[in-house]
């Protein structure tokens, strides 16, 4: 397997200069110069003897400046970055040029870490650039989603991710959902997490600061573990339900919280057994075959999954500490025990 780390170092080392694109473009200088006019002291509407303006002049003077205002917010609102592999875009209409430049570079050098970290290409000669789009926090959420849209009879592939501010929570798990389309949400997620935890931000769900393995030897510890069987392809088996446009209503926060700390454990053990070209292949024939574990692994996804529980128990001892706390979070109250982890965290720094 390839060193992972160096891998990371070349992929933020080929990060392309993002472009600037500004709709439309020509009348931005415009619109920088009228700000600037219009806070100044008004000087410039006096004559050269100092005389006041005649009173057509000034309300032509106003509704010109008024206009190249308003062009101005509007400018603000519809910056686009190109960067070598995506389209990124502000949906708050509040993020500057230079606010937009550095998260279209972070966006960028996190796809370039995931590419590095699974030995693959964006899709882009399949599917064009990912689209992302930076949103305001959801309730308070700081989250990102992954979804299809059709345009002009082509599908495109959007990451939406719900905060402009601090590391972007879950955006390496939902870029590399757009690098690997698939329709099992066990695999995908599977996959995602697994990044999320190797180059990505460790505060986010559903690790929270923790690790995933704290989490489901929590779960066994109280009994509510969730068995994989249980765990569909699609959104209900998870406590969520899908509304479109990449709006994921979440029916059951515990159930979720569960399902993705498990799927992230369970990842990472089929990384550490087996390496990353197996997650590959498993990704790739789930397409022709639900969960083919036999052909890939040699053995059932029972036999999969209870090996893996098994390696969680022999190191049960080293990570008692971690177990205690977060136990303790999910008995207090399982919907909320990823913010409060997050908070606990956060608060030791």
């Amino acid at each position: 397997m390839k060193n992972t780390q160096q891998l990371h170092n070349n992929a933020i080392n080929r990060t392309a200069e993002p472009r600037v694109l500004l709709l439309p473009e020509a009348s931005w200088p415009a619109a920088g110069y009228a700000w600037r006019w219009a806070a100044g002291d008004g000087s410039a509407m006096a004559t050269e003897k100092g005389e006041k303006p005649m009173i057509k002049r000034v309300i032509g003077v106003s509704i010109f400046v008024a206009g190249l205002l308003i062009t101005g917010i509007s400018q603000a609102s519809s910056a686009i970055i190109e960067t070598q592999h995506l389209i990124v875009s502000d949906a708050t209409g509040k993020l500057s040029n230079d606010q937009m430049k550095s998260l279209a570079d972070q966006a960028q050098a996190m796809l370039e870490r995931i590419l590095a970290f699974w030995s693959a290409d964006s899709g882009i000669d399949r599917f064009g650039k990912i689209r992302v789009v930076f949103d305001v926090p959801r309730r308070d959420v700081y989250s990102s989603v992954f979804y299809w849209e059709n345009k002009d009879g082509k599908r495109i592939r959007i990451v939406r991710v719900f905060s402009s501010e601090g590391s972007p929570q879950m955006m390496a798990h939902k870029l590399t959902s757009a690098v690997f389309p698939q329709k099992d949400k066990l695999i995908r997620n599977m996959m995602g997490i697994l990044t999320e935890a190797q180059v990505g931000n460790p505060l986010t769900f559903p690790m929270c600061g923790f690790g995933n393995d704290d989490w489901v030897l929590a779960l066994l510890k109280t009994k509510s573990y969730i068995p994989l069987n249980e765990l569909g392809p699609d959104h209900e088996s998870w406590g969520m339900k899908d509304a479109g446009g990449g709006k994921l209503s979440i029916l059951d926060k515990a159930k979720q919280h569960k399902a993705y700390a498990e799927t992230g454990s369970f990842g990472n053990y089929l990384f550490q057994t087996y390496g990353i070209n197996k997650i590959k292949q498993f990704h790739r024939l789930s397409y022709e075959k639900e969960r083919p574990s036999q052909d890939v692994f040699g053995i059932t996804m029972q036999e999969l999954e209870a090996n893996w529980l098994k390696a969680l128990r022999e190191n049960e001892k080293t990570r008692e500490k971690n177990v205690s706390i977060v136990s303790k979070l999910m008995e207090r109250n399982p919907g909320t025990a990823c913010a409060e982890a997050q908070r606990l965290v956060t608060s030791k720094r």
